[in-house]
């Protein structure tokens, strides 16, 4: 979607805050349903809620591919979402619950953190390639229609070859508190996406004032609840814990950065540099080969030294992204130069990320690690919500200023990078109040 996305505004004539939403929908869905989705699985069975997802996911992409206007793809988008918020925490569920064997089980996590680095490269190349094929029509359309085949496949292997997972928790679950949540993350949202555009009218103002004055309420009530030893939707137990707390200070401003930052230079690059499609998915994919490289490596230092090697990670980070400045600002953008930049910067993700959720969860007790987990998905997916509504809404609406501007590139480029920048600096200082021994 990241790569794809300048084809799907040019040939949807869509404006620049239609293209937030493209993306933000699929993360609100995704997260106001992802908290509740273990427990479901309990519930109902893991195996029948992950084929459901599936199924929903697969009939979701076949919407979106088929789609004629802009809200039957938001439609689709949102329903892509929730799918996959229902979907995800099972498979790994599964994967748990198949493999008892403590060493069975660690090889088989360690082939899915794989599969998932290696699919996230071949993602980008397929949002880059995809949409460049000439021999049909809005070939934007082959990125989602090419889910059908794969679902398919998911779905007719799972249910043939994955044992059936009895129900092991007969409670009922509640649907409000996830209407609650995606009305609270809307309301957040829609605002910081809209009121850029619309020159923040005063019903913006109002709406995200009010949002942000109910969440307070709605936190507040969960409290009470609690107390009273009610179920709630948060555990607060957890934020007596100053580790935790951190790491979910870290998450909310790392993956600001994340997903903005794929968005912003896949838009950059073709729309401003005359990158094709192709070409912007190749870039990607140095990015994507350096994180997986990063990570495997990260994975064998991080026990041994501990936040150093995060510190030195964001570091590469920050120092990708001013060369970024440097590198575009050329008249003539070189590709070895491009693609070393993308690699050098995905080194840098990869020695962060993956110890981000190990960091936030390191110090709390056993008991509490699935309530933790929950609660910093769910962190992160609007922090991804939160960077797509402001850094990528600077970079889409900013004017051009005399304050902060180059030769050969445009200021809204520069803010946006600089707010990044700003923003990896808060995780840097976040990571340095930790114990060494983090």
């Amino acid at each position: 979607m990241n790569v794809s996305l300048p084809n799907i505004q040019h040939a949807l004539h869509l404006s620049n805050s239609d293209t937030q939403w493209i993306i933000v929908l699929y993360i609100v869905g995704y997260a106001s349903i992802l908290i509740y989705a273990g427990n479901a699985g309990n519930r109902y069975g893991k195996k029948k809620l992950y084929l459901v997802g599936m199924a929903g996911f697969t009939l979701a992409s076949f919407l979106c591919g088929v789609s004629s206007n802009l809200y039957a793809l938001l439609l689709g988008r949102l329903a892509q979402g929730i799918s996959a918020g229902l979907m995800v925490p099972q498979g790994i569920a599964l994967i748990t619950l198949l493999f008892q064997n403590p060493e069975k089980r660690s090889m088989a996590l360690g082939i899915y953190g794989s599969i998932a680095g290696i699919a996230s490269v071949i993602g980008q190349l397929l949002g880059g390639i995809l949409p460049d094929q000439t021999w049909i029509n809005d070939s934007w359309r082959l990125i989602f229609l090419i889910n059908v085949s794969i679902g398919f496949l998911a779905f007719f292997a799972v249910y043939r070859y994955t044992p059936k997972d009895d129900s092991s928790v007969k409670s009922s679950i509640s649907f409000m508190p996830m209407l609650t949540l995606f009305a609270l993350l809307m309301g957040i949202i829609f605002p910081l996406i809209m009121g850029p555009e619309l020159k923040w009218p005063l019903w913006s103002q109002l709406l995200l004032g009010g949002t942000l004055f109910f969440v307070l309420l709605f936190l507040k009530k969960q409290q009470e609840l609690q107390q009273r030893g009610y179920p709630t939707l948060l555990n607060f137990f957890l934020f007596k814990n100053r580790i935790f707390n951190i790491g979910l200070l870290v998450a909310l401003a790392y993956y600001m950065v994340q997903d903005a930052y794929f968005i912003i230079n896949s838009n950059y690059l073709q729309n401003q540099k005359n990158y094709t499609s192709t070409m912007t998915g190749i870039a990607f994919i140095y990015q994507g080969i350096g994180y997986v490289l990063a990570s495997v490596i990260v994975s064998r230092l991080i026990q041994r030294y501990g936040k150093i090697v995060i510190l030195n990670g964001l570091g590469i980070m920050i120092l990708g992204l001013l060369f970024h400045l440097f590198i575009f600002n050329t008249q003539f953008l070189d590709n070895d130069q491009l693609h070393a930049l993308f690699f050098f910067y995905g080194i840098g993700c990869g020695s962060v990320l993956p110890a981000l959720m190990t960091l936030a969860l390191k110090d709390l007790n056993e008991r509490f690690i699935a309530d933790a987990s929950a609660v910093y998905l769910t962190i992160q997916q609007l922090s991804i919500c939160l960077g797509i509504a402001c850094i990528v809404g600077v970079f889409l609406h900013q004017k051009e200023s005399i304050f902060l501007s180059w030769q050969h590139i445009s200021s809204s480029y520069g803010y946006s990078m600089s707010l990044s920048v700003i923003l990896l600096l808060i995780v840097v200082c976040a990571v340095a109040c930790l114990p060494s021994n983090k």
